[in-house]
């Protein structure tokens, strides 16, 4: 047997139970026996419940240290709520199990069945808010060790809601702002257990880090897109029923050189029984940060314990397209090297997988796509350029066609570019025309402030003897020449697929860019959502 078996489901983020009533620690610790699996139980260690029916999940796991000792069977739950009686009961559906009283019994009768079980506990009516109760668990089997554990049940259930935090507008650059919160138990019960605060923000704010109950994270760069800053912050003091609190000294950050739209999701949590909060690797040197009643009425709460702000910078940030034409060694092929380049001063954020920007290709008429270079990861330097149909929407990529979108969803860092790569070939009498690339703002919606409109697009045409673009007014680009050739792409295979597409070309039909991003924007088929890749290239394994 596999010395460990995994218990599926919810009980992978569940908290080991020991003997004594509420403890995180693992059941009985048992010496393995060099002929016996030992058992460890995954649960809750508290449960608050109310008059609707609690979902609890319970698993366990067999370890045999190694030792390839015999596959426990007939494995059993044993799940005693005796110990509820005025307080809650439990019912388990679970066909495995059967109820004699309050004590419910759940076997495995064979390897296949899961080593979990679902079951619900419901408040009794007459129960006042506060009582408490022991719910006890046991789990033996054939050829194992067993193991027993217990969890507290609280009859009550306090609930945490965060207040809304308003936008901050026309913040300056290297100026400092404040970042007030509210919370609210709207349960019926006072909270029993840590309040966890966390904030976790893209698009390059600093926190001060100046609270000794907080820890402080940072990304690696805070530059580029997707980097990230947290906060988290414990408080171990209660928040009565109905209680409305604020954080006795807002967080403060520094509007940093590259921000464009800051955005920042904050949460609150109650942390069950012996669970590592997390967080940054960096603890604040100031006083502790604490709860206080709150004055005043504020500006809202949200529906529940997330919630979302944004601090919009007055900067801009300046999108370029270029475009650069090779010619293959097929006579009537190219490689089409494209690039959305930022000059800054700001960086442009994506936020979640919506793109900050795209690069809207129409090839010259006469002249068809046969490929798309596209590398998987968070790191590729190639892009996905997906299929134009009309209407701000968008297919996977197929070849054989001349409209062509390629999203940036993570954005692109002031002084860095995205870069998409192309293959291209003459569908049927090619005269010399020209193609445009040009960069658009995103169904992401934020707001570049662009302030040079004229490199916004490029024009390209392809001859026999191409090396370069037709001269357009466009930015440089600092990975122009790092386009792949079909095959021979950094000693990796990038083979293009070509795929005949009935009626030879898509033609383009006078829908605008802009039409483009405003349907888009409203709702329609994600860029990015399609997922079929036409040429991968796959990176070494590290």
């Amino acid at each position: 047997m596999t010395s460990l078996r995994t218990v599926l489901g919810a009980a992978l983020t569940a908290v080991v139970l020991a003997l004594a009533p509420g403890s995180a620690a693992l059941a009985a610790s048992p010496s393995p026996s060099p002929t016996q699996a030992h058992a460890v139980i995954e649960a809750d260690a508290q449960l608050n419940v109310g008059t609707a029916a609690q979902p609890v999940h319970v698993g366990w796991q067999f370890y045999d240290g190694g030792a390839n000792a015999p596959v426990p069977t007939r494995q059993t739950l044993v799940i005693d709520a005796r110990g509820l009686a005025g307080v809650a009961a439990v019912t388990a559906d679970d066909p495995r199990c059967t109820a004699a009283g309050q004590v419910v019994t759940c076997v495995d009768k064979d390897e296949s069945q899961p080593p979990y079980v679902d079951f619900t506990v419901r408040a009794d009516p007459g129960a006042a808010l506060g009582a408490t109760g022991t719910l006890k668990y046991t789990v033996s089997a054939e050829h194992g060790t067993g193991a027993t554990a217990q969890a507290k049940v609280v009859v009550g259930v306090p609930e945490l809601t965060v207040g809304k935090v308003p936008d901050v507008t026309h913040a300056r650059i290297g100026s400092r702002i404040e970042l007030p919160l509210r919370l609210r138990n709207t349960g019926n019960l006072a909270t029993d257990r840590r309040i966890m605060l966390r904030w976790e923000e893209v698009g390059g704010l600093a926190f001060d880090r100046k609270f000794s109950n907080c820890t402080y994270g940072d990304g690696d760069d805070p530059v580029e897109p997707g980097s990230q800053a947290s906060v988290t912050c414990i408080f171990t003091a209660p928040v009565a029923a109905g209680a409305t609190v604020e954080l006795s000294s807002p967080l403060t950050a520094t509007v940093g050189a590259h921000v464009l739209t800051a955005v920042t999701d904050y949460s609150a949590e109650l942390l069950k029984p012996g669970v590592d909060p997390g967080g940054g690797a960096d603890r604040g040197t100031g006083p502790e940060l604490t709860l206080v009643p709150a004055s005043g009425s504020g500006d809202g709460f949200e529906s529940g314990a997330t919630g979302r702000f944004r601090v919009s910078a007055d900067s801009s940030a300046d999108l370029a397209a270029t475009a650069a034409v090779t010619p293959r060694r097929t006579g009537g092929e190219w490689t089409l090297t494209l690039n959305a380049v930022n000059h800054g001063p700001a960086s442009a954020y994506g936020v979640g997988s919506k793109a900050v920007a795209l690069v809207d290709v129409v090839l010259p008429k006469g002249t068809v796509a046969t490929g798309n270079a596209f590398e998987e990861g968070e790191d590729t330097p190639y892009g996905e350029c997906f299929l134009w149909v009309g209407n701000g929407k968008t297919a996977p990529f197929a070849a054989g066609h001349r409209h062509y979108v390629c999203p940036v969803p993570r954005g692109v860092a002031a002084g860095h570019s995205q870069l998409f790569v192309l293959w291209v070939k003459a569908a049927k009498d090619y005269t010399g025309a020209e193609g445009t690339a040009t960069v658009l703002p995103g169904p992401a919606g934020i707001p570049l402030h662009d302030p040079d409109s004229a490199n916004d697009s490029a024009t390209f045409a392809f001859t026999a003897s191409t090396a370069s673009p037709t001269p357009s007014r466009s930015a440089s680009s600092p990975t122009s020449g790092t386009s792949p050739t079909p095959g021979a792409s950094g000693g990796t295979s990038v083979t293009p697929t070509a795929t005949p597409v009935p009626g030879g070309t898509l033609p383009h039909t006078g829908s605008g860019p802009m039409a483009l991003v405003a349907t888009a924007a409203a709702g329609a088929v994600a860029l990015g959502s399609a997922a079929l890749l036409v040429a991968r290239r796959r990176r070494n394994s590290r």
